[in-house]
């Protein structure tokens, strides 16, 4: 395990519109922490684990030379547990010491107390986004909206009428948005089994949180500035969940000092779509930044350097 590499040579990006980061970055930090719980150990930790090999495609990467990139400690309350402890214990109240784990994984401790009360499988979808927000500070309130409607409705949709669904027009930020959230699925599976399994895998299949055309549908509705009552096609238990969920991704967000807002407050240096400079050139986010959270927001260059959190802090 510990030689082994990790790629993803395939994601639905567009690489001229800078204000969306690669899912590459995104996700990064998470994977980092996997890695530390992996193949750390009780005594050194992270620092004892060897660097693991990442080919993960971005713009600008060639993907000629892997990405070596070290593992990142997680804090949990009491220190990180084994693996034996994690994959084999059978002690009573370890399922709870395993959430915390995962929690830990997406540096949301602070926000167990908000996803205790979801129910299944929308727990899942509401942890990805409460880290998605805390992590892309270009995520809006539209977004927000559309990405609990299309779940909520998904529920109550035939095939048929996924396969029937007809989009005015495609929008390539919402083809990006629905790559970072189903990444963040894939991801989830990842954190969740090396945890030991504190959620139920079928939690989090794609086909019971997303669909890619209905969630273009609802995203193009929402920026027109639908209300959450036409967003869950008037139904009244739907709207009812709608409203729960945004409360806990917002509590949670809020909790991290990231107020989720719409995007007509945005301030200037928000909106619009600029050219992605070369590889070479840094790109960092402006406005809201989480105090001791590394981001991942510049075009690395392609090559074997080593990826060190601290060098890629945000202001």
């Amino acid at each position: 395990m510990s030689s082994g590499e990790v790629e993803c040579s395939n994601s639905l990006e567009d690489a001229m519109d800078q204000a969306l980061p690669s899912q590459a970055f995104v996700y990064r930090p998470v994977r980092q922490r996997v890695y530390s719980l992996l193949l750390g150990d009780s005594e050194g930790g992270a620092s004892a684990c060897p660097t693991v090999k990442e080919w993960f495609v971005y713009s600008g990467n060639p993907l000629r030379q892997p990405d070596l990139v070290r593992p990142l400690q997680m804090s949990i309350p009491g220190g990180t547990p084994s693996l034996k402890l994690l994959w084999l214990s059978q002690e009573a109240g370890l399922q709870a010491q395993r959430l915390d784990t995962l929690l830990a994984c997406f540096d949301l401790s602070s926000s167990r107390e908000e996803l205790q009360v979801v129910e299944s499988p929308f727990q899942a979808l509401c942890c990805l986004l409460i880290y998605l927000f805390v992590q892309v500070d270009t995520l809006c309130l539209e977004d927000l909206h559309a990405f609990i409607a299309q779940a909520l409705c998904l529920e109550g949709k035939t095939t048929m009428e996924l396969a029937d669904l007809q989009l005015d027009h495609v929008d390539p930020r919402a083809v990006q948005l629905g790559t970072l959230l189903v990444r963040g699925l894939t991801t989830l599976v990842l954190v969740n089994s090396a945890c030991g399994f504190p959620w139920k895998t079928s939690d989090f299949m794609p086909w019971n949180l997303f669909d890619g055309k209905l969630f273009h549908q609802k995203y193009l509705q929402s920026e027109k500035g639908y209300t959450a009552e036409a967003l869950v096609e008037q139904h009244r238990s739907w709207l009812t969940r709608f409203h729960a969920l945004k409360s806990v991704v917002c509590k949670a967000c809020m909790k991290e000092n990231r107020p989720i807002v719409s995007r007509r407050h945005w301030r200037s240096h928000h909106s619009g779509r600029r050219g992605r400079q070369g590889s070479s050139d840094h790109r960092m986010s402006s406005g809201y930044s989480r105090s001791g959270q590394g981001q991942h927001w510049r075009d690395q260059g392609p090559g074997s350097r080593q990826y060190d959190p601290d060098q890629w802090r945000r202001y």
